[in-house]
């Protein structure tokens, strides 16, 4: 049997565990065209939620639109990008998607582009990079809400790793753009998502940016540990394997119930099950190791790469890591000799940059629940 427990991709059917509250949730926010930020630390499945989310609504007749832009370097590439997607909401023959695509965007030059037997045609766009891009983009950010009036349907816009705007856009052009006529569409939900939170807050928090205030807030959260416990326990047992109750307690406790993590130590349990029939902690005790010696040489450039306050700051709060723990406080700072406050606040800083740190809350947590487990054992 394959190996039910999938991580490092997105996660689709069976394999995507729980987040029916979330699911619904959005659901309705996106039939009544809600315009949502959704946020979560890195790896918390918020790609699989919300393509998961696009599959149901489109069987509901809703049309939808879903582009990355971790995968987005420049204002070319995400115009380029944008313009493919629009492509993909098109029906009917190669003729027919052309005439339609050069009526919503008439400054853009589609060319089909035979990939290969196994990909087909495809569309591309040319356009003079020159050129003056503002009415380019007006043409871009209405098409979707023009497509889905001539169907008489729906429409949602997905844009993944929303922040990564900020890295080409340096001046806001394209944002303050997007949002003049993105607030115009009353036919169109626009989900809006991002794994680096103070770089989300700074755009849709902060009352100088165009998407100030431009949607509801959705915080992605861990799953529910009895919830993800029974997960854990159907997909064991689906492959005649019964994981104890403190097993599964023990696999929640080192992964922190973070979902990657979870699935990450859980695939490693089933490749080293064999014909073996019941998991215990033991078991996970191992698989942890394996873990670690996977690893390790990945661990040590990590860290040798940071700065010495960097890594006082990481062992501190790998050692204390805790919703009530006070960071900056005199106590803290004397306990582990950190220093002046200011110096450990540079240090924070740049781990957040760095996303080996992220800020949920009043917490700083481990981007890596593993890494935060070798500098327990290596340097506690």
């Amino acid at each position: 049997m394959e190996n039910p427990f999938v991580y490092g991709k997105i996660v689709r059917g069976e394999a995507f565990a729980d987040r029916d509250a979330e699911i619904d949730e959005l659901t309705r926010d996106i039939a009544t065209s809600q315009n949502v930020i959704l946020f979560s630390p890195r790896r918390y499945g918020k790609s699989s939620l919300i393509l998961e989310v696009l599959d149901r609504v489109g069987n509901e007749g809703v049309l939808s639109l879903y582009l990355d832009l971790f995968k987005v370097i420049s204002e070319e590439g995400f115009i380029s990008a944008y313009a493919r997607e629009v492509a993909r909401l098109q029906t009917g023959g190669m003729q027919s998607v052309l005439r339609t695509l050069r009526e919503l965007l008439p400054r853009l030059v589609p060319k089909v582009a035979l990939r290969d037997e196994r990909s087909g045609l495809s569309i591309e766009f040319e356009f003079d990079p020159r050129g003056v891009r503002a009415p380019l983009l007006d043409d871009l950010f209405e098409a979707v809400a023009r497509v889905a009036a001539k169907a008489g349907r729906r429409a949602v816009v997905a844009l993944d790793e929303f922040q990564e705007i900020t890295t080409w856009d340096k001046e806001g052009a394209v944002e303050r753009q997007m949002r003049t006529h993105f607030q115009l569409h009353d036919n169109v939900s626009y989900v809006f998502m991002g794994s680096k939170r103070h770089l989300m807050e700074e755009i849709f928090r902060n009352r100088n940016r165009p998407f100030y205030r431009f949607g509801k807030h959705f915080p992605l959260e861990k799953i529910p540990r009895d919830a993800f416990g029974r997960f854990i326990r159907e997909r064991f047992g689906k492959g005649g394997i019964v994981a104890s109750d403190p097993a599964i307690a023990s696999i929640l406790d080192v992964t922190e119930d973070h979902p990657y993590y979870t699935q990450l130590l859980c695939h490693i349990l089933w490749n080293r099950a064999g014909e073996m029939k019941s998991l215990t902690s033991d078991d996970v005790d191992r698989a942890v190791e394996e873990v670690f010696s996977r690893e390790a040489h990945a661990f040590h450039d990590q860290w040798d790469g940071l700065p010495l306050g960097a890594r006082q700051v990481l062992a501190a709060l790998a050692k204390e890591e805790g919703d009530q723990l006070q960071l900056y406080s005199s106590d803290f700072l004397q306990k582990h000799n950190l220093g002046s406050a200011s110096s450990v606040q540079r240090a924070v800083s740049r781990l957040i940059a760095e996303e080996v740190l992220e800020r949920h809350g009043g917490e700083y947590l481990f981007n890596d629940v593993f890494f935060k487990r070798w500098i327990v054992r290596e340097f506690a």
